[in-house]
């Protein structure tokens, strides 16, 4: 079994978010064999852990458009990527979040790996977005894993994720408390539509004190992190690893650059804060 990561004594300030190529079911023109998405991922991962990356976790960013429910190929693909990872960085923290929506995929994925956590991104709630309406999956997250018994395994829970838009908006606090205390989420994920938002909602949430960790998920980089780190316990990042900045089809293709992750992680180490 693995050993529980326990976000509440000791979240890891900086969790890498790995977005893979497209599957070549995906149908996308730039679409990668599962052996290419297994050496893309070996490659990126290496880089983040040589910069002393603790936390990364692997997700389906380039299967667009997205499907309404998690199909089998993803589920078979990112076992195999996740298993290649698992082998050979054993003592990485790993993790899962998936572009379709639903807890039973991304939690059988992490059990079959030894990751240790998941990122859920309608946790509590109702959100629309580019594949529809989407209801919150807390109760199935719960239940499924203790049907598991993979209570080792951490959530990570969204409110309001920025990709968007919530039906029936509670205030934001609100939604914090539902996804982490009545929801059981074992730390939650904040992200705005700017820094300075996200900012704002990381501080709010912080000063309700619900008793877990608050992660910023977007628009960190190596200039900003340091006064993000002031309010989040930590950050997920990816974009700031890149040259070619945006949601673009050709930034989420590209590669980690060693140079930008090494000053990232300076960045973080000049805060005084453990990685």
């Amino acid at each position: 079994m693995t050993e529980r990561l326990s976000f509440d004594a000791h979240p890891p300030r900086v969790i890498a978010a790995l977005h893979l190529p497209p599957h070549p079911a995906s149908h996308h023109p730039m679409a990668q064999s599962v052996t290419q998405m297994v050496d893309f991922a070996l490659r990126n991962a290496e880089r983040a852990v040589e910069a002393g990356i603790p936390a990364l976790y692997i997700q389906d960013v380039a299967d667009t458009p997205v499907a309404p429910q998690v199909q089998p190929h993803t589920v078979a693909t990112l076992a195999v990527v996740g298993t290649a990872i698992r082998r050979t960085f054993p003592d990485l923290i790993l993790g899962v979040c998936l572009m379709s929506h639903g807890a039973r995929e991304p939690l059988a994925i992490a059990q079959a790996i030894g990751a240790q956590f998941v990122r859920l991104k309608v946790y509590v709630g109702a959100m629309v977005k580019a594949e529809g309406i989407l209801q919150g999956c807390a109760y199935e997250a719960i239940q499924y894993r203790a049907q598991l018994e993979a209570e080792e395994i951490a959530i990570l829970a969204d409110v309001y994720d920025r990709t968007g838009e919530p039906l029936g908006r509670l205030p934001l606090v609100e939604e914090a408390r539902q996804a982490a205390v009545f929801g059981r989420a074992d730390g939650l994920v904040l992200t705005g539509l700017s820094f300075n938002e996200s900012l704002e909602m990381l501080g709010q949430v912080r000063a309700a004190n619900l008793g877990v960790p608050l992660y910023l998920g977007g628009g960190a980089n190596a200039t900003n992190v340091g006064q993000a780190l002031q309010v989040a316990d930590g950050i997920i990042v990816s974009s700031a690893f890149k040259s070619r900045q945006g949601w673009t089809r050709e930034a989420l293709l590209d590669e980690w650059e060693p140079e930008r992750i090494r000053a990232f992680m300076e960045a973080v180490r000049n805060t005084g804060l453990r990685n």
